[in-house]
């Protein structure tokens, strides 16, 4: 199973979550680059801290950052490969935001892949790391996220796993005559291949001499030792073709980086020794020759093998039937009943949503849910940490980090949309009798589950403008010690929202991230009580808490409150 760094985690909400779940991004239109700077002024170079390169998209923070100095059409607060700083907007076009929910909570299997495959798409695959191995290595210099971080599993096996299904598929589909490219990455310094590790992939590279001129020019980026691989591979596929992408990283620079984010399985006997480190249940920290050969990439330029490094972008030629290959003998080889669809159909409409391969996308769920599915996959009700949930599905395991005591359910948790009861089972402080009703009400109020509590709703709705959204109900709006606000004021953290439709009523608490006095707005008041909680002069207790928790990752920390000066 494939599991999370705790890094993966910090990327993807600190950086891409505001206040709320949309994100502007953009593109800088200066073919020299444009200058990131640590202030927002053009006076000095001593200011640049990064160039963007032309065409390269980035996520923008803040769009009104000042004024002036150097720049006439004012400065956009901008994040780009792990720096956050300053940018002239005269040089940036907008291209539109970026909806960071990926529709949870995911409540049916077709749901959970086409949300999954949008999130694999907007994260990795459309941001650089657009091939297996560079999901579990993130080496490349055009990634979006600095090299080593953000990288979508620990498991060192994976991308050789990913591979040989995809292989696998092609082959018995007879697709393997077709046109691919694979990005493979080449190092400096790289060692003599004297590598211990032989257990699972005791990989077979044949090797062949000097092909043709034009091939010959084709490879002529890789270093020596990579072209005896490439030409053997050319002999069988003359149609395929190899792109160098040089991480100007030394090997061994890389391999520390990589080792203690790497783990294998304990039964693999490749475990770290003196003790070795347990990750989780059945994994350990690689050691040094395992970790060593599957970051080299030459250990897999095979026919079969380098699937790994194939360009994972959406083509048109892979077809229903290659994605049922990959199915076959699995308990997705059928329909998804709560769907009333075929899986294989799911998996080909994700692929063109997600614009990702949807063989990549089957194979994964296959290495990461197995032939007969599991907790992940089945909706059955589950308590973790305090809470019970039904109703949940994860087909890729997204957010099953390996800090949890239990990743698969933390998976599920975030499914959820994170912690707190969804939209199929509530505790016994929140019962509900009549699900699709209780839905009905909420979409009536124009918003959305987060837990225990409800939100939504923009800076400054009154309670009159949310009685004309449920237009045809009875809405009473309360602050929490029970009386009633009237519909000039405005909705805030704690206030009780009573709805009815004649036969049948609910009431909600209301959240509204980031208002942490209730009074339905967010300044400086709401920044202050922030740092009073993190030096423990205060401390936030049921809906306040769930305000301050802004990325909703569970914890109030620093990140909340950069966040919160962020929106400021």
């Amino acid at each position: 199973m494939k599991y999370f760094k705790n890094i993966f985690i910090l990327f993807i909400f600190s950086f891409i979550f505001l206040i709320n779940v949309n994100a502007e991004t953009g593109y800088t239109t200066d073919k020299t680059g444009l200058s990131l700077r640590d202030r927002p002024s053009t006076a000095s170079r001593d200011y640049v801290i990064a160039t963007i390169p032309y065409g390269v998209d980035f996520y923008i923070s803040n769009t009104n950052a000042g004024s002036g100095n150097g720049c006439s059409k004012g400065w956009y607060y901008v994040y780009y490969q792990g720096n956050y700083g300053y940018a002239c907007s005269g040089l940036i076009k907008i291209v539109g935001e970026i909806d960071t929910s990926y529709d949870r909570p995911w409540t049916s299997p077709k749901k959970a892949i086409i949300g999954g495959a949008k999130f694999i798409s907007s994260g990795y695959i459309s941001n650089g790391q657009n091939t297996s191995y560079l999901k579990k290595f993130n080496v490349s210099l055009d990634a979006f996220y600095a090299q080593y971080t953000h990288q979508y599993m620990a498991n060192l096996r994976a991308p050789a796993s990913e591979a040989n299904t995809t292989f696998k598929s092609l082959n018995e589909n007879n697709l393997l005559g077709s046109d691919y490219n694979f990005i493979i990455p080449v190092y400096n310094n790289m060692p003599e291949q004297n590598y211990s590790y032989n257990g699972l992939y005791s990989v077979d590279k044949p090797t062949a001499d000097e092909t043709d001129d034009s091939f010959e020019s084709m490879i002529s980026g890789f270093p020596d030792s990579y072209k005896p691989y490439l030409r053997y591979i050319h002999k069988l596929h003359n149609n395929w073709s190899f792109t160098p992408l040089n991480t100007n990283l030394d090997f061994n620079e890389a391999f520390i980086n990589e080792k203690y984010v790497s783990s294998i399985e304990i039964s693999s006997g490749y475990c770290e020794t003196n003790p070795y480190t347990i990750t989780e249940s059945g994994w350990c920290i690689a050691n040094d020759d395992a970790t060593k050969f599957f970051l080299d990439p030459r250990n897999f330029l095979t026919e079969k093998y380098v699937f790994m490094f194939e360009n994972l972008g959406y083509s048109e030629i892979i077809t229903e039937e290659t994605v049922k290959s990959v199915l076959k003998d699995t308990f997705m080889s059928d329909i998804s009943i709560l769907d009333n669809e075929s899986y294989s159909s799911i998996f080909m409409e994700a692929g063109k949503v997600g614009k990702v391969s949807p063989l990549y996308l089957a194979s994964l769920a296959r290495q990461e849910v197995g032939t007969e599915g599991g907790v992940t996959t089945s909706g059955n009700e589950f308590t973790y940490e305090g809470y019970t949930y039904k109703g949940l599905y994860n087909f890729f395991n997204i957010g099953a980090s390996s800090s949890e005591t239990n990743p698969a359910l933390a998976g599920l948790v975030w499914a959820n949309g994170g912690k707190g009861a969804n939209n199929a089972i509530y505790g016994s402080n929140n019962a509900i009798t009549n699900t699709d009703q209780n839905n009905d009400f909420i979409a009536k109020l124009n918003v959305k589950r987060y837990g225990n509590y409800i939100g939504g709703y923009d800076v400054g709705t009154t309670i009159g403008d949310i009685k004309a959204k449920a237009a045809g109900t009875s809405v009473i709006i309360k602050n929490s010690d029970g009386s009633i606000k009237n519909d000039s004021d405005l909705i805030g953290t704690g206030n009780i929202i009573e709805i009815s439709n004649g036969n049948q009523s609910y009431s909600y608490i209301y959240v509204m991230f980031g208002d942490l006095n209730g009074d339905g707005e967010i300044d400086a008041v709401d920044l202050l009580r922030m740092r009073f909680h993190l030096i423990g002069r205060t401390t936030f207790e049921g809906s306040l808490r769930a305000a301050a928790d802004l990325n909703i990752d569970g914890e109030i920390d620093a990140v909340d409150l950069l966040r919160m000066r962020f929106h400021l």
